[in-house]
C-alpha cells in the first residue's frame, strides 16, 4: 500500500511539474494549485446508479472515458477489461477481457495475468463499439454482446479514442499517422504521415470529422486536413508556431480535438493559440492567445475551455472575443468540460465535481466524487452525466429538482 501510494504521488508531481507547469518558469511562482473552493450549493445533484469498471487507469495519465451508444455506456479500465451497463438503469449487459487469454492454471480461478493492452479510447459505432489501445492494437466488438469480431494492429500508440464514419475506423497516432481501417473486417484502407517534433506532450487530439474530411491536430502546431476516402492531403494551417530557445518552450501540440461547426472550425494548441478557420478557404478568421490540450466544448455561441494552468473560459465563436473567465480552480488540474443542462462540469485532482454557470461563469455546485483525481472528461447523454474515476468508479449523475444532496 505504501509503494502504492508513493507511486501516485510521484506521478502527481510529474503531472504537475510536466503539465500544468509547461508554460511555468522561474518567473512565474504562482504555480502551486489553488485552495479547494468554499461555496454554498445552489442546487443539488443525485447518483443514479455507481459502478465499479477493473482497476480503472490506475497511477498513469489517461484521457479514457466512457462512450454512449444504442442505449447502453461503455466503460473500460486500462488493462482490457470492458464492461456494457444499461444507460439508465446501470444493469450490466456484457462484460469481456480484450486481453490474451491466461494459459496457467490460474484461469480456473478466473485471474488473468496477460499484459495489459492499455486501452485509451473507444467510440460505439456500426452496431460495434471500437476500441483502440496504446499497445497499437484495435479491437471490434459486438455493442450487443461483447463478442470480439475482429482485432488489427497499426504501426503507432493510439492514445486517443478513435472516430467510426464513412464505414472507416479512424485513429490519430502518437507517431504522427492518422490511419484508416475498414469497420467490417478491420484491412487497413489508408495512412497518412505528419512530422512530429523531438519533444512532445503525450497526448494527440481525436480525430473529428465533416463533409467528407478528416481533421486533426498536429504535434508540430498545424491542423491538418485529409480527405476520407483515400487519405490524401488537402490542406494543412499552422495554428501555432514554435518559439523560444529550449524544446520545452518550442511545444505547439494540438492535443484538444478539433471542433467542426458548419463550415467553422475551432482548434486549441498547447503552443498559446486558439484559432476559428473557414473550411472552405482554409483562412484563419481569428486567433487568440489562449494555451491548452484539454478538449473544448462549443454550446450555442460560446467555446468553453480551459487553459495550462486550470484557469476556465468562454470565448465568443463568432468573434474569439472574452465572454468570462473563471480563476477559482487555478492549477487544479481540471478535466475537459461537459456541458450538462445550464452547467459547465469539470473535474479536478482531488476528485471534485464542479459546476459552472456557463451563461457567466459563477461556480453554482461542487462534489467529491472520490478521493482519487478525476482524469477522464465527463460524457452527457439523455439526462445523465457519466463520470469516471482514476480508480474506475463510473458514475450515473442527474440533477434532480430537490433541494437535498445525496
Amino acid at each position: 500500500m505504501k509503494f502504492k501510494q508513493a507511486r501516485k504521488t510521484a506521478v502527481a508531481i510529474l503531472v504537475i511539474s510536466g503539465l500544468v507547469g509547461c508554460a511555468s518558469n522561474d518567473e512565474d511562482p504562482d504555480s502551486l494549485p489553488a485552495e479547494k473552493p468554499e461555496i454554498q450549493n445552489q442546487f443539488s445533484t443525485k447518483v443514479e446508479w455507481r459502478k465499479s469498471v477493473g482497476e480503472g487507469i490506475q497511477a498513469f495519465y489517461s484521457r479514457l472515458k466512457p462512450a454512449v451508444g444504442y442505449d447502453k455506456v461503455f466503460a473500460a479500465d486500462r488493462s482490457g477489461l470492458i464492461t456494457a451497463y444499461e444507460q439508465t438503469s446501470g444493469k450490466q449487459v456484457w462484460e469481456k477481457d480484450i486481453r490474451a487469454k491466461e494459459e496457467s492454471y490460474l484461469r480456473w480461478f478466473g485471474i488473468n495475468m496477460s499484459a495489459d493492452v492499455r486501452v485509451s479510447g473507444m467510440v460505439a459505432s456500426y452496431e460495434k463499439l471500437f476500441v483502440g489501445c496504446e499497445n497499437g492494437q484495435i479491437y471490434a466488438l459486438d455493442i450487443n454482446t461483447g463478442e470480439q469480431l475482429w482485432q488489427a494492429s497499426v504501426l503507432g500508440e493510439i492514445l486517443s479514442a478513435p472516430i467510426a464514419e464513412e464505414g472507416k475506423v479512424i485513429v490519430n497516432l502518437g507517431a504522427g499517422n492518422t490511419v484508416a481501417l475498414d469497420a467490417d473486417d478491420g484491412k487497413q484502407l489508408w495512412d497518412s504521415i505528419s512530422e512530429v517534433p523531438t519533444l512532445t506532450i503525450r497526448g494527440v487530439s481525436s480525430p473529428a470529422y465533416a463533409q467528407g474530411g478528416v481533421f486533426v491536430g498536429g504535434a508540430n502546431g498545424k491542423l491538418l486536413t485529409y480527405a476520407a476516402a483515400n487519405g490524401q492531403l488537402a490542406w494543412d494551417v499552422a495554428i501555432a508556431k514554435p518559439q523560444g530557445s529550449t524544446e520545452l518552450a518550442r511545444i505547439v501540440d494540438i492535443d484538444a480535438t478539433p471542433i467542426i461547426s458548419g463550415y467553422n472550425l475551432y482548434a486549441l494548441s498547447a503552443g498559446g493559440a486558439l484559432s476559428s478557420i473557414d473550411m472552405r478557404s482554409a483562412r484563419v478568421v481569428w486567433k487568440r492567445e489562449y494555451r491548452g490540450y484539454e478538449n473544448m466544448t462549443l454550446d450555442g455561441s460560446q467555446l468553453l475551455l480551459s487553459d495550462d494552468h486550470s484557469v476556465l473560459y468562454s470565448v465568443d465563436a463568432r468573434t474569439g472575443v472574452e465572454n468570462w473567465s473563471n480563476l477559482k480552480l487555478r492549477n487544479r488540474q481540471v478535466t475537459a468540460g461537459a456541458v450538462f443542462g445550464d452547467y459547465y462540469v469539470v473535474g479536478d485532482f482531488e476528485g471534485y465535481l464542479y459546476f459552472f454557470n456557463k451563461t457567466d461563469g459563477e461556480l453554482v455546485y461542487m462534489r467529491q466524487l472520490d478521493n482519487e483525481s478525476l482524469v477522464a472528461q465527463p460524457v452527457v447523454e439523455n439526462g445523465l452525466l457519466y463520470v469516471q474515476t482514476r480508480e474506475g468508479d463510473l458514475f450515473a449523475i442527474s440533477l434532480p429538482q430537490t433541494q437535498d444532496e445525496s
